[in-house]
C-alpha cells in the first residue's frame, strides 16, 4: 500500500459511504455471488452506478448456474446453496445478471473456470449508460 490508499470495510447491503459519481471504475471478485438476494443485489448494483463517473467501468466475477456445484448441498432460497461446509453461494443466471445490469451498457462477457473444481464464474465489463 502505498501513502495514497485507504482501506475501508464496510457492509455492502448499506449505501456506499462515497459521493456520487467519485469513480472512473469499480472491481469486485466474487461479491455478487455471495448470499445476497436478488434484491439486495440490485441495491449493490445501483450503489455502484451511483459512485461511478458517467461511462465508468462496474467489471465483476460472479459463479454461475452452469457451475458444477449449482444445485448440490443444501438449498437456502434463490439461487443460493450451502455448499463446502457452510459456505453460500448465489449462482447467478446470464439473465439475473442481465436484470442486474439496467442502466449499464454490456461491454464484455467472459466465462472462465478458477480452482481445483473448477469453479466456473463469468466476468462482467459493464459501463455506466
Amino acid at each position: 500500500m502505498s501513502e495514497h490508499d485507504t482501506t475501508l470495510q464496510h457492509d455492502v447491503r448499506k449505501p456506499l459511504p462515497f459521493e456520487d459519481e467519485t469513480f472512473d471504475a469499480c472491481y469486485s471478485h466474487m461479491l455478487y455471488c455471495m448470499p445476497l438476494t436478488t434484491s439486495e443485489l440490485e441495491s449493490v448494483s445501483n450503489e455502484i452506478k451511483r459512485v461511478l463517473r458517467p461511462g465508468g467501468l462496474n467489471i465483476f466475477t460472479t459463479r454461475h448456474t452452469g457451475d458444477s456445484q449449482y444445485g448440490t448441498g443444501i438449498h437456502r432460497c434463490e439461487d443460493m446453496w450451502e455448499i463446502d461446509g457452510g459456505f453460500i453461494v448465489h449462482f447467478l443466471s446470464k439473465e439475473k445478471i442481465d436484470h442486474l445490469s439496467q442502466g449499464y451498457d454490456i461491454i464484455d462477457i467472459k466465462e472462465f473456470d478458477e480452482g481445483p473444481l473448477p469453479r466456473k464464474l463469468f466476468m462482467f465489463t459493464l459501463r455506466k449508460s
